[in-house]
């Protein structure tokens, strides 16, 4: 088995041991991980366009917009269609989906945190570099 092969099945481990501590998290929520992965963008970044949370999540434009659709109806994101150009629709958390995303987020941050915990802060710095080169 070559390196490149090995590396792809270290990275696809990492990101599945990654996603099911996310799992355990969100079990105690009313959202998934594709709509925690939404929150989170807008939570991180302020208002986005569709596009831009397409994009950022690597989602469909269809599965975006299915996405934003429930995030809508449980009332943690508002659609407002920009006054610039009508195509394009911005996304923006509610006080509901802020607060939401204010008790998630400490609890997977400290849970990713002790998934990197035997990182030293320069393994996690080449990590993030190595990371960003491939991408």
């Amino acid at each position: 088995m070559n390196n490149e092969f090995k590396v792809v099945i270290g990275i696809m481990r990492a990101s599945n041991l990654l996603i099911d501590d996310l799992k355990k998290t969100l079990k105690n929520y009313p959202v998934n991980v594709t709509e925690f992965a939404v929150m989170e963008f807008l939570y991180s970044k302020g208002e986005k366009s569709i596009q831009e949370i397409r994009d950022r999540i690597l989602l469909a434009s269809g599965s975006a917009t299915y996405v934003v659709d429930n995030l809508e109806k449980k009332g943690y994101v508002n659609r407002k269609i920009s006054q610039k150009d009508k195509r394009v629709t911005y996304i923006k958390l509610t006080e509901v989906g802020k607060k939401l995303m204010d008790d998630i987020f400490p609890i997977h941050k400290i849970n990713t945190k002790m998934i990197f915990d035997d990182l030293t802060k320069d393994e996690l710095v080449t990590l993030k570099e190595i990371l960003k080169k491939i991408n």
